[in-house]
């Protein structure tokens, strides 16, 4: 077999390393990995006996992959039997009743103004409804309190105050 001569290429340590002769040398050695072929692309058996080369893939690919339509038959093996036609024993699907829409969430003021009883010393009680929500809820509750900013206890506090 011919040498293709390639590029060459100058390694960090100075040597020179020809990659179209490193393909070469090595096309019918077997890839890595799970495919069973060799670096050429042909279908290897674990044997290393080349059973299927390239080009012959590459045509049936190209056979079943077109981008041009056709009407004809369809081949044997593919399992698509053509069956007949029944479109008048056809009835459409049973219609189901429509879903009631889920509540919009409210903001807290909004839960403020509707409860004012559930607000103990600024804290809003929230009750999670539903799936995840309600499961963390009967093993906790949640209770969101307001802080007071900083340094909001020294402007309130009475007396004498440093300039």
């Amino acid at each position: 077999m011919a040498q293709k001569k390639g590029k060459t290429y100058r390694t960090a340590s100075g040597k020179q390393v020809d990659f179209g002769a490193l393909l070469l040398a090595n096309e019918t050695a077997p890839a890595l990995g799970n495919m069973n072929v060799n670096a050429r692309g042909d279908e290897i058996s674990p044997d290393g006996t080349i059973t299927k080369t390239r080009e012959q893939i590459m045509r049936e690919y190209n056979e079943l992959n077109t981008m041009v339509p056709s009407d004809d038959t369809i081949p044997e093996g593919t399992n698509n039997a053509v069956a007949d036609d029944d479109w008048q024993d056809w009835e459409p699907a049973v219609q189901s009743q429509p879903q009631p829409e889920p509540e919009p969430v409210k903001t807290v003021a909004q839960q403020v103004e509707e409860n004012p009883d559930r607000v103990i010393n600024r804290t809003i009680e929230k009750t999670p409804t539903g799936g995840l929500a309600a499961a963390v809820a009967a093993a906790k509750k949640v209770d969101q309190t307001v802080q007071p900013a900083k340094g909001t206890e020294e402007r309130e506090a009475e007396g004498v105050r440093r300039i």
